[in-house]
């Protein structure tokens, strides 16, 4: 007898075949687990991208600590040791909640582009970020940036005394069980706030579970349940409606949203196809990842999220 989600498998495994994983949660109970080759549900994966989800998380939980005091608290405030006094005032004013938002207003070309491999080749990550020109005034305009992002780790590390892997191993990992997480840093050892998070494909599952249930884990509140609703909100339209033949995306705090057919969800997303994405009204989660190595189209830019609907098209109905 066919089960619900074969068409699913079998779509993927034929016309995606860069794609190695595929792990779909409905109500607690895994309802489809395909692995390319075995044991590569259990084998460590870059997140690449779905880092900074990981990373919206921890920012939630040092937020609750009172590490960092507000949102609307700014770089300036928190971390004056970043600047001299010749330093742009704006640049000084960019608060937390605009970093979480990707509208630091820093010039930046992710995709096609220098900025990322300009930082990686710099001998300092975040001085090579607050060195580049302000573009826009602070809080005004979404530009998709790993910038922005490593400007969040380095703050958090600051502000908390602990890198990002031993802060997140502490709070979030651990009550999860989650062992074996590895994480690359820049030259002053500050784990890339947007990228190279290594977890498996059953880790990125607890990881959406944890979402799905509102920050709680074995009755454990993790992360704030106010956090988990606020940082999966839409708080930037990034495509509109019908706009390059593609569904509506919007942006949270560090969480892409996009309906899948008639049901909303926010997801995790990440170069190669790495995806965690959550469909509350169906309780359900669903983890892909893929080869980093040499990723077809769509899977090399953010267009995977408008042109890769196998969750939309396989998996919704059926759920």
């Amino acid at each position: 007898m066919t089960e619900p989600f074969d068409a699913a498998r079998d779509h993927l495994a034929e016309h995606y075949p860069t794609l190695d994983t595929l792990l779909i949660i409905q109500r607690g109970e895994i309802m489809l687990a395909y692995e390319r080759t075995p044991g590569a549900l259990d084998a460590p994966h870059n997140l690449k991208s779905a880092t900074k989800s990981v990373l919206s998380a921890l920012i939630g939980i040092a937020l609750a600590a009172g590490d960092i005091p507000s949102l609307d608290d700014t770089i300036g405030k928190l971390m004056p040791g970043w600047f001299t006094p010749s330093t742009d005032p704006r640049l000084r004013s960019i608060r937390v909640r605009d970093l979480l938002m990707l509208r630091s207003g820093l010039d930046w070309t992710e995709f096609h582009g220098p900025s990322t491999v300009q930082m990686t080749a710099s001998p300092d990550w975040v001085r090579f970020v607050l060195e580049r020109p302000l573009i826009h005034d602070p809080g005004t305009r979404h530009t998709y940036s790993t910038g922005d992002t490593h400007l969040l780790a380095a703050l958090l590390q600051q502000r908390t005394g602990m890198s990002a892997l031993d802060f997140a191993t502490y709070y979030l990992f651990q009550p999860l069980g989650i062992t074996g997480a590895n994480w690359a840093t820049d030259p002053q050892g500050i784990h890339v706030g947007g990228s190279e998070l290594v977890l498996t494909p059953r880790d990125m599952a607890k990881f959406g579970q944890l979402y799905l249930h509102h920050g709680q884990w074995d009755g454990e509140q993790v992360i704030p349940a106010d956090w988990v609703r606020l940082s999966t909100q839409p708080h930037t339209l990034v495509i509109p409606p019908g706009a390059r033949g593609c569904t509506t995306i919007s942006y949270g705090y560090l969480w892409w949203l996009r309906p899948q057919g008639s049901y909303e969800s926010f997801m995790a997303v990440g170069f190669g196809g790495q995806f965690i994405v959550v469909i509350p009204a169906l309780d359900l989660v669903v983890v892909l990842t893929g080869d980093i190595r040499n990723p077809p189209e769509p899977f090399n830019d953010n267009d995977m999220l408008c042109q890769f609907n196998l969750v939309q098209d396989f998996i919704v109905p059926y759920a």
